[in-house]
């Protein structure tokens, strides 16, 4: 009877302990809590299971990016089709509805999310098909190579390629090139928006123009790491699948690849790459917290002087360099975007991005619409156990109706 009670006694508080580590409380602005935090559960139960597997010597990373990457079944009734191939080198899935139609569409180039690490066409197919329900349209997925194997700036020339072919060989697919846009979440967002830069710096009259381009939550500076989310969405107890050490890890695996460790990510949190010149930069302006609502910017300042020239030189040419950094592209490359769609999340430590986007673009002359979810998390519009998954979906489609 004694061991049986120590058993229980021990099953409860290892009970007590999983349900404690599992459990995130959220906000109560969060619009779905109980979803938001059933999803949290299951996401942190996952990082528990690669921290396990990396403590007895194996891959934890390899492991995500498995179940991050299998193909899905496919409903034989669907009425989306899709058909995997290869542009110039670079894989891609490509989907239209499934109604034989000789109709020439609309098309989005798509990048997915996963912090230039994790992510595939497989692990954003459920999404992409969604889209492509609700709005008659072509859809490229775009199969990038991924940090830390193939760090910057080989991502980005992947998108750039495939994007390149596409806006070439579109009639093929029976896609409009004259209606061609691009499209990415969180580090595809980053992507989808270096491309628009890249593209308006060639100079290929013959290259049809990007029509429009929509950012989800989008990545859009590593200037530096201290505007008022990534202080507030700091921890293990951030309702949302990312916090601040999270992205900053994410991004200097995409600058440094397997050589990430030569900076220490809290490094970047806490501003000791901020030297005077760093901050006196013509870059400075566009991270300026008066870019911000009034509501998000806080007491938040930078610091006026940080003497780490050292990790400041090492950084300078990556995150300053508008491929990595899109946010940073001078007044004359971003003025060319084309119409831009900007979705944010208010539980992301990338919020202030978008905002920060939003801001210049006006500002510049470029049409653009800004939708942000106050009370959900980043990663949502993925997520369809979220009904407001599908509330944004809707949303970019119908702002696709009238812009692609």
């Amino acid at each position: 009877m004694g061991k049986l009670k120590m058993l229980g006694i021990g099953m409860t508080v290892a009970v007590a302990l999983l349900a404690y580590f599992l459990y995130t409380p959220m906000p109560p602005e969060a619009e779905e809590p109980y979803r938001q935090m059933a999803f949290l559960a299951r996401f942190k139960l996952v990082l528990g299971l690669i921290s396990v597997v990396d403590m007895f010597g194996y891959n934890g990373v390899e492991m995500f990016r498995a179940m991050r990457s299998v193909k899905p079944a496919v409903d034989p009734n669907d009425t989306v089709t899709s058909l995997d191939d290869r542009f110039d080198g670079v894989d891609v899935r490509v989907y239209r509805p499934k109604d034989h139609s000789e109709e020439f569409l609309p098309a989005l180039v798509f990048f997915h999310g996963g912090g230039w690490v994790f992510g595939s066409r497989d692990s954003h197919d459920p999404m992409m098909r969604r889209f492509v329900r609700k709005k008659r349209m072509v859809v490229v997925s775009v199969e990038y190579r991924l940090a830390p194997e193939f760090p910057f700036p080989t991502p980005v020339e992947d998108c750039l390629t495939a994007t390149q072919y596409f806006l070439r060989h579109a009639k093929q697919y029976k896609a409009d090139p004259k209606r061609v846009g691009v499209m990415g979440d969180s580090a595809g967002g980053n992507l989808a928006a270096a491309v628009t830069h890249m593209l308006s710096s060639l100079h290929s009259p013959d290259l049809p123009k990007l029509k429009v381009q929509v950012l989800i939550y989008p990545a859009m500076q590593a200037f530096q790491f201290q505007s008022p989310a990534y202080i507030k969405y700091t921890g293990s107890s951030v309702p949302s699948l990312l916090n601040s050490e999270r992205m900053s890890e994410f991004w200097l695996r995409y600058a440094f690849g397997h050589d990430f460790t030569k900076v220490n990510h809290m490094d970047l949190l806490s501003g000791k790459h901020l030297t005077v010149d760093w901050l006196k930069s013509k870059e400075a302006r566009y991270v300026d917290f008066k870019n911000l609502p009034p509501e998000f910017r806080g007491d938040s300042t930078l610091p006026n002087e940080v003497k780490n020239d050292t990790l400041s030189r090492l950084l300078k040419p990556v995150f300053l360099d508008h491929r990595f950094s899109p946010l940073l592209a001078d007044d004359e490359t971003t003025r060319k975007s084309p119409d831009t769609y900007i979705l944010t999340a208010e539980f992301d430590p990338l919020r202030d991005d978008g905002f920060y986007l939003a801001a210049r673009l006006r500002e510049l002359g470029v049409r653009v619409e800004h939708r942000h979810y106050t009370g959900m998390d980043h990663g949502f519009v993925s997520i369809s156990l979220y009904k407001n998954s599908m509330n944004a979906v809707g949303e970019i489609c119908d702002y696709l109706h009238k812009a692609l």
